[in-house]
């Protein structure tokens, strides 16, 4: 892997690759977990890997912060409540396009920047607090924006709610490198995938209450309260900011390093040119990472064909967020059990049925506004899939080093919906829906397919790569 400086001063070897040895168990089906400590290759040698006595701890207390950001994040969710936003204020397909350019745009630049500032940090979980924090800031002065202008339709209106949501995503997408760094530095690699079934299913379930509850009341007819959903939203996040400072975690030294946006762009091009099977990876996320253009139009789509009105959404996000906790456990099996590919494979299949699945059903006759909770169900799966690409990415990068391929997956997952988002909701305005919705379904099948010359780290030792290293 990219070697980015000398490793811990203080006589600790962190130099090693993060993959699990297919033991005898393994092979037969079984987790090596099953069969005794977890193992790791260390610089060629297989070793066992000591439980932190804080190990159970922190498995809590990360689940513990991602519920609570779960349960913040259904009422702000992309696909259906910040697309009504803009909506409400006079929006276009085109304008409603921005929201994934600038959340893709803010969970992939931004993190590649940060990410030897995060790589380098004693303590990230201090990034983590104040990432979030921030977020649940943002959640706040929207509400008060809200509550100040009503639902005014002026262009300075559109403009400030894209600003706010553009700064959000750029603080989340640094706080998204920080869980997943504090995740491989603290949750063991044989608990991750229970960790995603857990925070996933406790936290839909909490998340699922609590839209149910409130949104009822804040969304009906034509109209919604925008306001509360905004402030209820921020202070979710900020209590997750208080859960942030639960973590125990102990200083990381590592020699500081100087950070560049240039040598970042050079050393993405190393990592691609020479790590072959990174390089499938990121292409397989890229083509994934085209589904994110259609999300804001879903929701857009089911309402003008079957002239829904604002009360359609609520079972819409309830059905999307059961659906990522229905799907984490599968996906969290397979998992522990068979390895990141094969979990990878099955999120792939099942996001290519989203943009068919949604055509057609908008185009049946008298069709129910149930029948795309089918639709809003499976895109569920959407987050799923993004834990499952970090964490196939762990499994090929030693900790230290975890920051930089994560940040690089992200830049390449989000550049289709950076570049094409704003195009895709012109196409839709010109051309319509059908053209729009099957090209982008042609890419997913396509990252579908690539998933099957994918490589499985667990089950296939990688030694580190000194010809990444950035000299």
């Amino acid at each position: 892997m990219t070697d980015y400086g000398p490793s811990d001063s203080d006589s600790r070897d962190n130099s090693f690759s993060m993959t699990t040895v297919a033991t005898p168990a393994a092979k037969t089906g079984m987790t090596a977990k099953a069969a005794g400590p977890e193992k790791v290759i260390r610089n060629g040698t297989v070793e066992d890997v000591e439980s932190s006595p804080d190990e159970g701890w922190n498995f809590h207390a990360m689940s513990f912060y991602q519920i609570l950001l779960r349960t913040g994040w259904i009422f702000k969710t992309e696909s259906l409540v910040m697309p009504a936003v803009l909506d409400m204020i006079g929006g276009s397909a085109w304008l409603r396009g921005c929201l994934p350019m600038l959340n893709r745009f803010g969970q992939s630049v931004p993190p590649m920047m940060a990410a030897g500032h995060v790589g380098n940090s004693r303590m990230k979980k201090r990034w983590l607090v104040g990432t979030t924090g921030l977020m649940g800031l943002i959640f706040l002065a929207l509400a008060v924006l809200w509550q100040w202008t009503g639902t005014i339709s002026a262009t300075w209106m559109s403009l400030a709610v894209l600003v706010l949501y553009a700064v959000f995503f750029a603080s989340t997408g640094v706080n998204q490198l920080v869980v997943s760094s504090l995740q491989g530095k603290l949750i063991p690699i044989l608990r991750r995938g229970e960790l995603m079934t857990f925070s996933s299913l406790i936290g839909s379930a909490v998340a699922v209450f609590c839209a149910w509850m409130l949104l009822r009341r804040w969304m009906s007819g034509d109209t919604a309260d925008f306001t509360s959903i905004f402030m209820f939203t921020g202070v979710l996040f900020i209590a997750a900011t208080v859960a942030a400072m639960l973590f125990r975690e102990k200083d990381d030294v590592y020699s500081p390093t100087k950070f560049s946006f240039r040598a970042l762009a050079t050393d993405t091009v190393s990592v691609l040119r020479n790590d072959p099977e990174f390089r499938l990876v990121a292409l397989c996320a890229g083509l994934f990472g085209m589904m994110m253009t259609l999300f804001p139009h879903y929701q857009a789509v089911a309402r003008t064909r079957l002239d829904l009105d604002m009360g359609s959404l609520v079972p819409w996000i309830i059905a999307q967020n059961l659906g990522v906790a229905l799907f984490s456990i599968p996906v969290g099996w397979l998992t522990d059990r068979f390895g990141n590919r094969l979990a990878l494979r099955f999120v792939m299949f099942g996001l290519c049925l989203v943009p068919v699945l949604a055509l057609g059903i908008s185009r049946i006759e008298n069709a129910s506004e149930h029948w795309f909770l089918i639709v809003f169900g499976l895109l569920g799966l959407t987050p799923v899939t993004m834990r499952t690409f970090n964490n196939y990415t762990l499994e090929m990068a030693e900790r230290q080093h975890q920051p930089r391929y994560l940040s690089i997956l992200s830049l390449l997952m989000a550049g289709p919906a950076i570049v094409a988002s704003v195009a895709v909701g012109l196409l839709i305005d010109y051309f319509g829906y059908e053209l729009t919705f099957i090209l982008v379904t042609a890419c997913q099948i396509g990252g579908f397919l690539m998933t099957f010359w994918l490589v499985e780290p667990r089950h296939k030792g990688r030694k580190m790569r000194e010809n990444v290293a950035v000299r």
